[in-house]
């Protein structure tokens, strides 16, 4: 294909115009912890929620040497609260968390590098942007109780194979 130059020189003039152009998505804005009451969705911009939860973003489409899944029911004031799809997941970027879901049913997929990684509940709620600290959750901090397989938790519990975690936490007094 032949170029006449001065075809070539005028595209070439235009890309000043078109070169403060962002190609991708922008940058990612602040991870900021909702502490009001449910319902919480899914971050949509997820990188800062990864960085700010202390995991690598990985690719979409990868898949850790152990992957395995967890469930994690969540009560606030004696109501079911959904955990939504997408938490620990940026469309956008194309990355994800070690630990993400993909659908409102209370699966959690971990997919770590390694299996030493021992990924946490509170590691879990950093990623959803929900304010956890072990006395509240969101804005109910009456009291939070954890249950693994029905037995007493710690609030930052580690996530481990197969097991259902309950997260409950009473009305009280918001700080």
């Amino acid at each position: 294909m032949r170029v006449r130059v001065p075809a070539l020189v005028a595209v070439l003039s235009l890309l000043p115009l078109v070169g403060g152009c962002q190609v991708g998505p922008a940058a990612p804005g602040p991870a900021e912890f909702r502490a009001g009451p449910p319902p919480w969705d899914a971050p949509r911009d997820a990188v800062s929620y990864i960085d700010k939860a202390g995991f690598e973003r990985l690719p979409l489409d990868f898949s850790g040497p152990a992957p395995y899944t967890l469930k994690i029911a969540v009560t606030v004031g004696g109501k079911s609260v959904q955990v939504p799809p997408g938490i620990g997941v940026d469309r956008r970027r194309a990355e994800q968390a070690a630990v993400h879901t993909h659908a409102a049913d209370g699966t959690v997929y971990v997919e770590a590098k390694t299996t030493a990684e021992r990924p946490t509940l509170k590691q879990f709620f950093e990623l959803w942007g929900v304010r956890y600290d072990g006395k509240c959750l969101g804005d109910a901090c009456g009291g939070v109780t954890v249950l693994v397989n029905g037995q007493p938790a710690a609030w930052d519990t580690p996530l481990q194979r197969d097991v259902k975690i309950q997260v409950t936490a009473k009305d009280g007094p918001r700080p």
